[in-house]
């Protein structure tokens, strides 16, 4: 058995066969690895990590987190109180919702964590009922899209973006992302947003941009980089700049990502140059989710039927997309492997789940050859994948296990039928 099909010298088929699949199992030391790295790429500014609770948010996992020095990046009430449960203190807490009602925004005030606002309306809200006394971040939707259009126009391509991602969301979801994406507060609105800020003169301590993996390379970066610090000099409370998440990680052999060490140098250049000029040492904050958890994550299945339809070889798995909801919601790729037979000889399936659905979750694939009971192993699914998951067709979601210190530790147990019904409540038909 190759390395490949072990986590910390762990038999992935065995522990398949020891907590039973489907499973997902996550390698703690990938993780730590992938946040040390992040941490040396922009090792030259005043760095905050903030993780991205929403794409894979088991306690335990931000337990580790917190272990490792990082803050959180929230989008819920729920995601506070869970960061706040695994020892988090609300100063390491960011608030990042979209479209929320501002109640919420009410009640993460009062457990203390900081406040990103994405929309005039919750602003203004916001400054009457705190005017100078509570502190917010602003969080920007640069229009960057819009200004490549235009550039394009007038026959200027210097982006370099990759053709694909320009006009998809995470591989697949048609939705073009531009001016009309709803995150963020649009700079066409930047003189209606200052009005409300000088009005009830609000103290904004923090500027975050919004920017898509879909978009996201080198250029564009620094792009939003030079917007923000050029923003700068209306908010003379401010104290750090967000830069969000959005960093991909590969899928496939050939998949161009941004790269991250060589980002990080041409930002530092950028970033010692503004503090010089304003003699202050500006907090540079991130959100990474799935550039620290992806790969770190696998989704273990078992086959469970090995069928021929006409031409096609179809391998049916106990699992699909009420537990990995990427490949039909996105058409996103996975890499699938058959770790039970490592030697056998390669032929092309399509691997299909067991909801009464579509439900392919890799088509065309080539595999060593499939029997019935092998262990399939799913990569890229440490982020986005539980987290995702559903109850679809009252089926239980998975277990989850945690590689730690070359032992694998149960996390999340088992779902059974009490889960399913014990928040229904019967009545008298």
């Amino acid at each position: 058995m190759t390395y490949e099909y072990k986590l910390q010298k762990l038999d992935l088929v065995q522990i398949a066969n020891q907590f039973g699949t489907p499973l997902y199992v996550y390698d703690a030391e990938k993780i730590k690895e992938r946040i040390n790295y992040f941490k040396s790429c922009f090792s030259g500014v005043n760095l905050k990590v903030k993780y991205a609770t929403k794409s894979l948010s088991n306690i335990n996992i931000l337990k580790l987190m917190k272990k490792e020095g990082l803050g959180l990046d929230t989008v819920s009430i729920q995601e506070i109180y869970l960061g706040l449960k695994a020892g988090f203190s609300p100063e390491q807490i960011v608030f990042t919702p979209n479209i929320i009602d501002f109640d919420s925004i009410k009640e993460a005030v009062e457990l203390g964590v900081s406040i990103n606002i994405e929309n005039l309306s919750n602003l203004e809200k916001f400054g009457k009922e705190y005017g100078n006394t509570k502190a917010c971040c602003i969080r920007l939707n640069p229009n960057i899209l819009f200004e490549i259009e235009k550039q394009k126009a007038n026959g200027i391509d210097r982006t370099n973006i990759n053709k694909e991602h320009y006009s998809k969301i995470d591989d697949g979801r048609k939705s073009v992302w531009h001016n009309q994406s709803k995150f963020g507060i649009s700079l066409t609105l930047f003189d209606e947003l200052m009005e409300i800020i000088n009005r009830y003169q609000i103290c904004v301590n923090g500027l975050h941009i919004h920017a898509s993996h879909v978009i996201m390379n080198a250029e564009m970066f620094m792009k939003n980089a030079k917007v923000m610090f050029d923003l700068s000099k209306h908010f003379p409370h401010l104290q750090y700049f967000d830069f969000g998440g959005g960093l991909m990680v590969p899928h496939k052999p050939n998949d161009e990502i941004v790269d991250v060490h060589k980002l990080g140098c041409e930002f530092e250049k950028e970033y010692n140059k503004f503090c010089k000029q304003h003699n202050k040492n500006f907090e540079i904050w991130f959100e990474p989710g799935r550039f620290l958890v992806s790969e770190a994550g696998y989704l273990l299945a078992k086959a469970d039927i090995v069928k021929t339809n006409g031409s096609f070889d179809f391998v049916g798995i106990n699992t699909g997309f009420h537990h990995l909801i990427r490949p039909m919601m996105y058409d996103a790729y996975h890499e699938i492997i058959n770790i039970s037979n490592h030697k056998g000889v390669s032929r092309k399936y399509t691997v299909v789940g067991n909801l009464c659905e579509i439900d392919n979750m890799g088509k065309d694939r080539m595999l060593n050859e499939v029997n019935e009971g092998d262990i399939l192993m799913i990569k890229n699914a440490g982020a986005y994948g539980i987290s995702m998951a559903s109850n679809y067709n009252s089926n239980y979601r998975p277990p989850e296990v945690l590689i730690l210190d070359g032992e694998a530790k149960l996390i999340r147990k088992q779902e059974s039928f009490d889960d399913i019904i014990r928040n229904m409540i019967e009545i008298e038909i």
